[in-house]
């Protein structure tokens, strides 16, 4: 199953709340306080995120309601991992944060994609699996990448 809006790899996060604009400044403070990661805006309206100690890049993010294909693919991560219920809290999320990734394993946008999860209080989809996750998950990815 794959998103019909885009043709690239992304990560798809689900939003408690419903999206109006993108916020680097205030996705900052959080971004720095738990997972030790700089954010800021760029003129060309993406991310920047500079993770402490790593290599820093620009990401792509978007955002628009969640549509019943969101759902569905959400429905299918958690099927896939055998349960869980993190697709009934993307069900209660009225609209999606997509992170755009540059290739398979992109470290940026799996934090970036974690941070945006934190802040707005939703699970993360990886169309590729689909798998769905949460931000525990999300940050041990990141680990065991790193290691």
């Amino acid at each position: 199953m794959s998103l019909p809006h885009t043709t690239s790899s992304v990560y798809v996060v689900f939003s408690s709340t419903r999206a109006l604009a993108m916020d680097p400044g205030a996705w900052d403070a959080h971004a720095q306080r738990f997972f030790r990661t700089r954010l800021r805006g760029t003129p060309e309206g993406a991310v920047h995120v500079a993770p402490e100690g790593e290599a820093e890049g620009d990401r792509v993010v978007t955002w628009r309601d969640a549509q019943a294909e969101d759902y569905a693919l959400a429905d299918e991560g958690e099927r896939r991992a055998g349960g869980g219920g993190l697709a009934g809290l993307a069900r209660r999320c009225p609209s999606i944060w997509i992170v755009e990734r540059a290739s398979h394993d992109d470290r940026l946008a799996l934090r970036l994609a974690m941070i945006l999860a934190s802040v707005h209080l939703g699970p993360i989809v990886d169309p590729e699996g689909p798998e769905l996750f949460g931000v525990k998950t999300a940050r041990a990815k990141l680990d065991a990448a790193r290691a």
